[in-house]
């Protein structure tokens, strides 16, 4: 088999698996909420104090889609903005407990999934594996 086809053999098969791990995400008390819906809830947990602005920012996305999301999550009770003390005009997002409670239900899937590789990796293939994808995400290829 020449290299070309192995390797979208290969693009194929972490394709199928990235999509049987949005499918396990997306199970049990997951299941009511959009991928982009974990994505916004995990990036707001990441980045305490990020306004709406520097999310649109950060998802290189039109602020009025940004909003509209964070709309959708403040009326689902998972996040909530604060006005800020120094500065009236800004605002900054958080979790809610809810919203905390989905994270740690989605930071325990990313957790089992982890373990699994690990059982069928050694540390040096994790650390060949984290170098290329690295290396091709940083390339910029598309």
């Amino acid at each position: 088999m020449n290299q070309e086809l192995e390797l979208v053999e290969s693009m194929d098969k972490l394709s199928e698996l990235m999509r049987k791990f949005q499918t396990q995400l997306r199970s049990g008390d997951l299941k009511e909420y959009t991928l982009r819906q974990l994505y916004y809830i995990e990036l707001i947990d990441k980045n305490a104090g990020i306004s709406v602005s520097e999310l649109s920012k950060t998802l290189d996305v039109k602020k009025s889609t940004v909003s509209v999301a964070i709309n959708q999550l403040i009326d689902l009770g998972i996040v909530s903005k604060i006005q800020s003390s120094e500065d009236k005009r800004f605002y900054f997002l958080q979790l809610t407990k809810k919203g905390n409670y989905i994270m740690e239900m989605h930071k325990q899937v990313h957790k089992d999934t982890i373990k699994k590789i690990l059982k069928i990796l050694n540390q040096e293939e994790v650390q060949n594996f984290v170098n290329i994808v690295n290396k091709i995400t940083l390339s910029k290829l598309y």
